[in-house]
């Protein structure tokens, strides 16, 4: 069962990786997108969670040996970030049949968001 519950919670991550990807400047990034934590400038860019966030869930990135507590983890960390993008049209999200709003209904489908 928790193969199954782990294998959802990967292909989950799909939606948030494109988006935050999408949402990156990377034309001025020394590193190219991938978060150095002892570089000023990296510490210091207002990109740095999304960098963050990518380089823990990344494609390249073995999460399936990740528990299913630490990959909640990281879907939570990505509703935070989809949530803020959107605007205030999608407050009535029940309604909505955006990508955004149906992704953020399945995250909390299966990770019992409240």
């Amino acid at each position: 069962m928790e193969e199954a519950e782990k294998a959802l919670l990967i292909s989950l991550l799909e939606y948030p990786r494109k988006r935050i990807v999408e949402s990156m400047d990377l034309k001025f990034c020394p590193h190219a997108g991938f978060y150095n934590t002892t570089d000023m400038q990296c510490i210091h860019c207002h990109q740095g969670m999304e960098c963050v966030w990518m380089n823990r869930n990344d494609e390249l990135v073995a999460v399936e040996r990740k528990s299913v507590k630490e990959l909640k983890q990281q879907l939570l960390i990505a509703v935070d970030f989809i949530d803020s993008t959107l605007t205030p049209h999608h407050l009535s999200r029940r309604n909505c049949e955006c990508d955004n709003c149906v992704w953020l209904r399945k995250v909390q489908q299966v990770i019992d968001l409240p």
